[in-house]
This record gives structure tokens, C-alpha cells and sequence, in this order.
């Protein structure tokens, strides 16, 4: 059986769901010829840190979506050390939201179910071809024929190396969930209510940080621990494993690794180069890229929802569905400025391994860490002139200063 639809989403996190609602928001007639494609069945686990900076807040409100109905706890502050010292930064009143993103994304496919969008879980997309008029992809659930389709399909999905045969800059990342320690530590403990990202293992070759969050498990306080590696400088060496960096911080932090369930995964990074289309596809999401600097992704997954659905509405109406310009609307959008800052400031950053160039970063050029943080890197959403007033009020949007992952 072969399935006709106008747009194929193949894939339901955030940038999935965010395309199909964007959809439903301001093409209708269109959405109701769309389908969404999940390998799996929501809730399911998925491994990320879980922040939610106040871009999120302003794309949800454009979408009529209140953040209140997902279980979350809010990270009060934000401290950027190295070696313990630093910068501490926040939002307008807080730093950022932490979810945990099986609740988070199962709340997104269902308001995608409530739209009305078609949404096909335990689909798996197996192949994908160019066929006259479309893409005919193969799944184990039957065929769909589409016009159009939106590659949501994550660092690991098969639609990216089909249109560009190129894996592309893959960071990495290790993280445990544990309850918060408590009691005497080699380093002072983070406060529940906040947030650490220690930058302290650049020397030993991380390209990134160790990072410590507030977070919380059916209503049990929780933290979430991990350490992460950009690799977007990928000549340079590291002196070690990621675990084992992780196991140092954990044992700063009084816990013992083996006392803990590791997990990781591969995460794809957004570079200025890289294809983000071909005749009848488009990529969003991790598929296309997420932030070299921080490893943040879920903003830009929702960001990458809305560019794709004005492109697709653009391209159905000049019934030109080559795509040819979808990697440029990306990059001249405020979300791409925002990437490629955070691309080259990750190049720069990480590139500066020695300990007395880090100490200058943190300690000495705060005031310019802030300013880049709180003008560059986030605060890029801008509210939709499709969006209704919202019903309720959103406390962290507007140009203040954050940082979150």
C-alpha cells in the first residue's frame, strides 16, 4: 500500500513537531496532507541535558503552547567557571528551564496528534528516492509517496547522508542522573536550584565542559552530570576518555561513577558549509546542525521547524519544491547569525588549550562573555505576527542576558 502525501516528516522530537505545528498554524489545507514518521513510540527516552533557554519560551508562545504543562524545575542561575571561577549569569528571572525530554517531546507529539496532523509511530523509514514528482520512501509499515520530505530524522537518521553522503562534525557527550549530593566534596557543591558548566578539561583536550544541572525525576529532585566534546577543532588531541573526565568530576562532586548508570551519544554540529537540501528535501534539527559552543538543541530544533515551514508553504505556492534556497534562508535568519557565532566562537574557545588563555575568558573578560552570551548566542526568537496573544505570561522573554545547554 502506498501512502499520497504533500510533506513527509520523518521524525517527532522537537524539530519534527515543531515543523508539523507550524503547519497546522499557518497552512492548514496543507498540514492536513502532511504525515509524521517515528521509529518509536512516545514517551520514549532520549538523552540530552534537558535546558530550555527563553527562545524556546517565545516559540512556544508563538505556537499557543504553555511550557507550565510539562513537569519541569527552572536552573536559578547559570555559573560558567574555570577552575572554580567564573562568571554567573541568568535570565530575566531565572537561567533556564530543565525537562526531561521523554515527557518533553511526548508532550509535543501529542499536541502534533491534537492539531491533527497524522503521526506514525512505529514507523521506521528504511530507504528513501528521488522519484518524478517527489520522494518515494520505504518503511516497514508500507510505502508513502510524498512531494515533499522533512528530514527530522535526528544525528543518526539515514536522510541527511542520502541528499549529502557526508556524516558531517559530530561533538560527543557522557551523562549520569544521580540525586544531588550531599555533604562534604572536594569542590563546593552547586546549589539545587542552579546551574555549573566547568570548562577546567579544555587544557586537557575537551572541547567543551563539564556541566551540572538541577533537574527532577516523577517530582524527585534529580542532577543530571555530564561532561561534553565538541570536536569542532577535530586535529586536536585529547588526553583521555570522556568517562574518565567524567569520572574526575564526579568524584569532585563526592559521587563515585560506578555507582552510576553512563550513558552517551553522538551529536551532529551545525557547520557554515553544510547541505541542508536537495530537490524535494529539506533538514532540520540535529539532522542539520545544533550549536558547536554549547551542544545547546532544542531552541534551534524548534527554530528550524518554523524556517522549514515557510519554506515548504514558498515553495508550494511558486510550485518550485527544489529547495534551492533553503540553506541561505537558514543562514540569513537570526537562529543562522546566532550559529555561526556560536561556530566560530567554539573554534576560537576550545582552540585555546592553555590554562592562562581560559583564565582570561572567565575570569578577566566577563563583562564581554555576558554581552556576546546575551547578544550572539541566545534571545535570537522574535515573537510571530501569526502568534495570538498569549494566555499566559511569559516571565524570560526579551533581550536579557542568559546561557544555558
Amino acid at each position: 500500500m502506498t501512502h499520497e502525501v504533500d510533506v513527509l516528516i520523518i521524525g517527532s522530537g522537537p524539530a519534527g513537531c515543531s515543523t508539523a505545528l507550524h503547519l497546522a498554524r499557518l497552512a492548514p489545507a496543507l498540514a492536513r496532507r502532511t504525515a509524521v514518521l517515528d521509529r518509536n513510540e512516545h514517551p520514549r527516552h532520549k538523552l540530552c541535558g534537558g535546558g530550555l533557554v527563553s527562545d524556546v519560551d517565545t516559540i512556544l508562545d508563538n505556537l499557543g503552547l504553555d511550557i507550565d504543562e510539562v513537569p519541569h524545575v527552572d536552573a536559578e542561575w547559570a555559573m560558567l567557571h574555570f577552575q572554580g571561577r567564573g562568571v554567573r549569569m541568568r535570565l530575566k528571572d531565572i537561567a533556564f528551564h530543565v525537562v526531561r525530554r521523554r515527557e518533553f517531546d511526548g508532550w509535543l507529539a501529542g499536541k502534533v496528534r491534537d492539531s491533527g496532523v497524522a503521526l506514525h509511530e512505529k514507523t521506521q523509514a528504511l530507504s528513501l528516492r528521488q522519484v518524478d514528482g517527489g520522494v518515494l520512501v520505504e518503511t516497514n509499515r508500507g510505502t508513502f509517496r510524498a512531494r515533499v520530505v522533512v528530514g527530522a530524522d535526528g544525528t543518526k537518521g539515514f536522510v541527511r547522508r542520502a541528499i549529502s553522503g557526508d556524516a558531517g562534525p559530530i561533538a560527543r557527550l557522557v551523562e549520569v542522573m544521580v540525586p544531588p549530593p550531599r555533604g562534604p566534596s572536594p569542590d563546593p557543591l552547586v546549589p539545587d536550584d542552579e546551574a555549573l558548566f566547568e570548562f577546567r578539561n579544555i587544557a586537557s583536550g575537551v572541547q567543551g565542559y563539564f556541566w551540572s544541572f538541577p533537574m527532577q525525576i516523577e517530582g524527585r529532585p534529580m542532577r543530571n552530570f555530564g561532561v561534553y566534546d565538541s570536536r569542532v577543532n577535530d586535529d586536536a588531541p585529547l588526553s583521555g576518555s570522556l568517562k574518565g573526565f567524567l569520572e574526575q568530576e564526579l568524584a569532585r562532586q563526592g559521587l563515585r561513577i560506578a555507582d552510576c548508570k553512563v550513558e552517551g551519544h553522538p551529536i551532529h554540529m551545525f557547520a557554515p558549509r553544510s547541505v541542508l537540501s536537495a530537490p524535494n528535501v529539506i533538514l532540520v534539527g540535529d539532522a542539520a546542525g545544533v550549536d558547536p559552543l554549547l551542544g545547546e538543541g532544542i531552541s534551534l530544533a524548534l527554530g528550524y521547524g518554523e524556517l522549514a515551514t515557510h519554506a515548504i508553504i514558498d515553495a508550494f505556492a511558486r510550485d518550485d519544491l527544489g529547495f534551492r534556497d533553503y540553506t541561505s534562508r537558514v543562514h540569513r535568519s537570526p537562529m543562522g547569525h546566532s550559529l555561526r557565532y556560536r561556530h566560530h566562537a567554539a573554534r576560537l574557545v576550545y582552540g585555546m588549550q592553555h590554562p592562562a588563555l581560559q583564565r582570561i575568558v572567565w575570569w578577566h573578560l566577563r563583562p564581554l562573555v555576558r554581552r556576546f552570551v546575551s547578544k550572539f548566542v541566545f534571545n535570537w526568537a522574535r515573537a510571530s505576527t501569526f502568534a495570538p496573544p498569549s494566555p499566559h505570561p511569559t516571565a524570560h522573554a526579551g533581550p536579557t542576558s542568559g546561557i544555558v545547554l
